[in-house]
């Protein structure tokens, strides 16, 4: 099952469309703006980076903890649970999933550092709740636990999925007839896919789709010589669009904090996603050049809908404008948010202005916060009306 995508759990029983996924904000959606669930997405992630990085696991684990965690919260909403404890029990069963198994106490230890850091300081340091909360994640999930990810599809799609002599001479052949793509570019589609988890993309589209729009993109960005003639007029170049620089500012930056290899040893860093049992080091600098097959040629001849992979690159480039949002100390509150919060008008334009300064940690902190005091509210109120004497002659 763990070999073929298509008679997988992942497959069959975990891509869903949009509507679902969107029916799944509704309880958040009373308490939030869109854009402030879409921050608390790119948020989570960056939290299970972290943690995943100072336990020392690999970019495969830290991709399967946020798969589960999007999962988990599919059925779940953000302000009737505690995101954070969610998050570090989906690193660590993402961990023993991925066979590199961290005992609980360095999960919890390493968890509560991370936290700390982001303005959480409630999170708990007993051992017994997070391995509580992992036999509820492993009943959310179903205990389907196989992820696919688009690393592997990028690499096979590159032909750097095998050494010179892998598959003799079919092997070559096929090596030979899959994509040309140097390591520039390699390296960018990585960082895309490595960005693409923040969103909600993982629950919608297939792995292969994610990796064709990550090529897409960075061939937007780095055209390569075989097709240049092709795609770019003779011309100078146009100024890089928000988008498109966002698009190459981001995937650069992630090159150091995501612990991808550098251009150098890119496509090793792809084979860390296509195994759990392989490092960090190349299969592809040392295994062939890869594909020779020019990029128009290769993205033309493939069976798939087109639209849907520019439906892909358009939402990761609206990630990235999400992103610039969440990270600029102008984007203090939205109208959503000024919706939902209580107090005098002198007390929200304290709020607004306190989450105007504040960094990106704070404000997604200030409204998981908001959120779940308002549910709160919502229950003290429902309970109130259920308990009054009138209500009860009435039942």
């Amino acid at each position: 099952m763990s070999a073929n995508f298509y008679l997988s759990s992942h497959a069959n029983n975990h891509l869903y469309p949009r509507a679902v996924v969107l029916s799944a904000r509704i309880e958040d959606l009373r308490h939030a703006s869109e854009q402030e669930l879409a921050w608390i997405d790119i948020w989570s992630a960056s939290a299970m980076q972290r943690i995943c990085k100072r336990l020392g696991l690999r970019q495969q684990v830290l991709a399967t903890a946020i798969v589960y965690f999007r999962r988990f919260y599919l059925r779940n909403a953000y302000c009737e649970t505690d995101p954070a404890l969610v998050a570090a029990a989906c690193c660590y069963v993402a961990a023993k999933a991925e066979e590199t198994p961290v005992h609980v106490k360095s999960a919890v230890g390493e968890a509560k550092v991370v936290f700390n850091d982001m303005g959480l300081h409630s999170f708990t340091s007993d051992n017994h709740r997070l391995a509580e909360m992992e036999f509820y994640l492993l009943e959310e999930l179903d205990f389907h636990l196989v992820v696919f990810h688009p690393y592997r599809a990028l690499v096979q799609l590159c032909g750097r999925d095998g050494g010179p002599s892998a598959g003799g001479d079919e092997g070559r052949a096929s090596r030979a007839s899959m994509l040309e793509m140097d390591d520039t570019a390699l390296q960018m589609a990585w960082f895309i896919i490595n960005d693409s988890f923040r969103s909600s993309l993982c629950l919608v589209h297939p792995p292969h789709l994610i990796a064709i729009a990550a090529i897409y993109l960075a061939f937007a960005l780095h055209p390569p010589a075989s097709a240049a003639a092709q795609i770019l007029p003779p011309a100078p170049a146009p100024p890089k669009s928000a988008a498109t620089s966002g698009v190459a500012s981001r995937t650069r930056r992630q090159s150091q904090d995501a612990g991808v290899p550098s251009s150098s040893s890119t496509s090793g860093g792809a084979s860390a996603g296509t195994s759990s049992s392989t490092g960090t080091k190349a299969s592809g600098g040392s295994g062939g050049p890869g594909g020779h097959t020019d990029p128009v040629s290769f993205l033309a001849s493939l069976q798939v809908d087109q639209s849907l992979v520019l439906e892909i690159a358009q939402e990761i480039i609206s990630l990235y404008e999400l992103w610039a949002q969440l990270e600029s100390p102008s984007s203090a509150a939205n109208g959503g948010a000024s919706g939902s919060r209580s107090g005098s008008p002198a007390q929200q334009q304290q709020q607004s202005g306190a989450q105007g300064r504040a960094g990106p940690d704070e404000k997604v902190v200030a409204i998981l916060r908001r959120m779940q005091e308002g549910r709160m509210r919502e229950i003290r109120e429902e309970r109130s009306r259920v308990g009054t004497p009138g209500a009860r002659k009435a039942g």
